[in-house]
């Protein structure tokens, strides 16, 4: 199975979903896919740096390791999880979309990437 297959897969069994990506750590995106105009390669890499400062920031206080990011703006929702220590998959959904569908699917994807990224 391919990175592209397992997007795929999330954005079809999440009703609302606009896209979904894989990107490194680094910012840059391993794939992505998209229903729609929405830049989901631009929000993945400018949302790493979020990442990062929440892992950062976990740690610092002694709340144990950062699994997920939800940011809500007033266009979309945007749920972030890591994939390993080097990885993280992002869904954008609209607001009125399944936001707890979106969240179990990526928790059923994790295993996927990881599996494909060893």
């Amino acid at each position: 199975m391919d990175f592209k297959k397992i997007l795929e897969e999330i954005l079809e069994d999440v009703e609302g979903a606009i896209g979904s990506s894989l990107v490194g750590m680094d910012g840059i995106v391993i794939d992505q896919v998209s229903h729609s105009s929405f830049d989901i390669n631009a929000v993945g890499a400018e949302y790493s740096s979020i990442i990062k400062n929440a892992m950062k920031a976990s740690t610092h206080f002694g709340l144990g390791n950062t699994a997920e990011i939800l940011i809500t703006t007033d266009k979309a929702t945007m749920i972030m999880m890591l994939v390993g220590k080097n990885y993280f998959v992002a869904l954008a959904l609209s607001l009125d979309g399944n936001l707890g569908r979106g969240r179990l699917e990526l928790k059923k994807a994790i295993p996927k990437f990881e599996k494909e990224l060893s």
